[in-house]
């Protein structure tokens, strides 16, 4: 990424910011020094843009050289520090596809503006004040957001909801600091009554990042999703719950056992959530030929890494010991009851669905016995269960966390807990004054990495690495 040296930041920069192909405008935008003079090369109007700021002109957009016409536009000059960048920025709306924008933006970098970097205008909306890092990381979640919640989640952040709880949180540390500095200077006020007012803050502080920090434990899949493995013996109806559940054929269904050899995934959205569905091959005794032993021992690994375990059981077929490599991670397990609609009358099979969850995880044994039952192919239970596995991931309606910090911030939040029982250590051992304003000091410099105040470029192309180019 660029420099944070301001002397190499202020060029100017320029890009398509609209998606290669057929649609109806194709924007270039413009940002740094000079964006008002590079119009006036290329721009053939009625009226002056700097002269009308913030109007949107109708024009010609001419190659700098030629003169000749690339394409009939709309144009818009934003003087900074009064724009996204907090440059002086222009913004070309001209007509869709995937040429004309191409060819608009050759002329504009003709004319003396080079190809900004991936998630260069944001970060320079950030490194001039007019976003904190968070609200830069929410852009780019909200571009990329694939769910109704995800979106949500970032439309919260990018309005400062996690800077707003983060920065008086480091406004009370800095409190603390200046509180320390005074009894330095006068040593007759580091006396009990001080030392448990410190405590206390202290303690305060930590329960308040200790909560934001718990929440991405809680919550994390209102911003990455959830993954949900269907696993279970051969034959036991996966691949065509999995086919319900996305609501169109994706996997091939067969009578004979082991028709899914490896695993299949897709994503589905349910009540505005991002689910990632995973087919996998069926766990038994006895694999047979190597490819069944290479797709089971991908099943153990999607088992490893899911967020939740449907455990796939026939109804009617007799109670059998768990195939290797059943469910035993960390992740819950919901037992369901397939092929309802092959279950005969004495098999249990229900006019009504029975929505009772069977969690086989440790941290759910007080949940109600009894297994959904479900069938794929006449529907039965298909809603119910849907239902019930967003209930069991905490995903319901009127329930979405405010805020769910990335990892990059969860890592902050998790060392600044470091500091923070470090200098609360301090404190009950009684050391001086002066080493526990040091402590503070350390605790404060994580708080301060995720709303941006403590930078560094490994930080920077981190965060604006994963933007693409126009943003």
């Amino acid at each position: 990424m660029v420099s944070l040296d301001q002397t190499e930041r202020n060029d100017l920069i320029a890009a398509v910011s609209t998606a290669s192909g057929p649609g109806a405008v194709g924007l270039v935008r413009i940002s740094g020094n000079g964006a008002d003079r590079l119009l006036t090369r290329i721009f053939v109007s009625n009226a002056l843009p700097y002269r009308r700021p913030r109007q949107m002109l109708f024009g010609r957009l001419v190659h700098p050289e030629t003169r000749e016409t690339v394409d009939q536009v709309l144009a818009v000059y934003f003087p900074g520090p009064a724009s996204f960048t907090g440059e002086d920025s222009v913004e070309i709306f001209g007509h869709g596809g995937s040429t004309a924008p191409r060819l608009v933006l050759e002329a504009v970098l003709d004319a003396g503006a080079r190809l900004a970097l991936p998630g260069e205008f944001t970060q320079r909306a950030f490194l001039n004040g007019k976003l904190s890092l968070d609200q830069a990381e929410a852009v780019a979640d909200l571009v990329a957001a694939q769910s109704e919640a995800e979106a949500a989640l970032a439309a919260r952040h990018l309005e400062g909801a996690l800077a707003g709880i983060v920065k008086p949180l480091g406004y009370r540390l800095i409190g603390l600091q200046a509180e320390l500095a005074a009894v330095v200077d006068f040593e007759e006020e580091w006396d009990e009554g001080k030392r448990a007012f410190l405590l206390a803050e202290l303690n305060e502080i930590t329960s308040a990042v200790g909560t934001l920090a718990g929440i991405r434990r809680n919550s994390r899949i209102f911003r990455d999703g959830l993954r949900l493995v269907l696993a279970g013996p051969p034959n036991a109806g996966k691949s065509s719950l999995f086919n319900a559940l996305l609501g169109r054929d994706r996997a091939l269904v067969g009578p004979a056992p082991g028709t899914t050899r490896d695993y299949l995934e897709a994503s589905a959205s349910w009540s505005g959530l991002r689910v990632e569905l995973v087919d996998t091959a069926g766990l038994a005794e006895g694999s047979g030929d190597e490819l069944e032993r290479m797709g089971q021992s991908m099943t153990a690994r999607e088992l490893a890494g899911a967020d939740m375990v449907l455990w796939l059981r026939p109804l009617g077929e007799p109670e059998a010991p768990e195939a290797p490599g059943a469910p035993g991670g960390p992740a819950p397990v919901l037992t369901v009851r397939s092929k309802a609609d092959l279950a005969g009358p004495g098999d249990g099979a229900p006019e009504k669905q029975d929505d009772r969850p069977d969690w086989r995880a440790g941290e759910r044994q007080d949940a109600p016995r009894g297994a959904p039952i479900v069938s794929a192919k006449t529907g039965l239970g298909l809603d119910e269960l849907k239902e019930t596995i967003l209930a069991l991931a905490g995903a319901t309606p009127g329930r979405h966390p405010e805020v769910v910090p990335n990892l990059r911030q969860q890592k902050a939040l998790e060392e600044c807990l470091e500091k923070l029982a470090a200098a609360r250590t301090c404190l009950e051992d009684g050391l001086p004054p002066d080493i526990l304003a040091l402590e503070i000091n350390e605790a404060a410099r994580p708080l301060d990495c995720v709303i941006g105040r403590v930078l560094t470029e490994d930080v920077l192309a981190e965060v604006f690495g994963r933007f693409c180019v126009g943003k």
